[in-house]
């Protein structure tokens, strides 16, 4: 009698201990799963505020002498710090951890781009940002 008691504690440890190695690699899964839609996400948002800066000064060079306009960058991508920078033609945005980067064609420009409420006008033919 005592053998069979002990084979059904093996035994029930070792269905434990598969349902436990399936749920840590479900879990796993998910996991994997859930960072790449972030990541996904966060490339989204980066190619999103290089286009709002790209569309804002489109719109300043062909607007009419007298233009301004505010519009918003965000401080964070989704809780990381990032640069953004106008130079050359250039606008140019970049993760802190130097993951992320894009930059995209800009009209020439005066000023820079900075986060948070920035200011774009437009002034005897010249677009000022900031």
């Amino acid at each position: 009698m005592p053998n069979k008691k002990a084979q059904a504690a093996v035994e029930l440890i070792i269905v434990m201990g598969f349902l436990i190695f399936f749920f840590i690699i479900f879990i796993g899964a998910i996991q994997a799963r859930m960072q790449e839609k972030t990541e996904e996400k966060k490339t989204i948002l980066i190619k999103d505020i290089v286009k709002t800066v790209q569309e804002e000064i489109d719109l300043a060079v062909q607007s009419s002498d007298g233009y301004e306009r505010q519009f918003e960058i965000p401080e964070k991508i989704i809780n990381d710090e990032y640069a953004i920078s106008t130079f050359e033609g250039i606008v140019y945005l970049n993760t802190i951890d130097q993951k992320y980067a894009i930059a995209g064609n800009i009209k020439n420009i005066t000023g820079t781009i900075s986060k948070g409420t920035n200011t774009i006008t437009k002034q005897n033919g010249i677009v000022n940002l900031n």
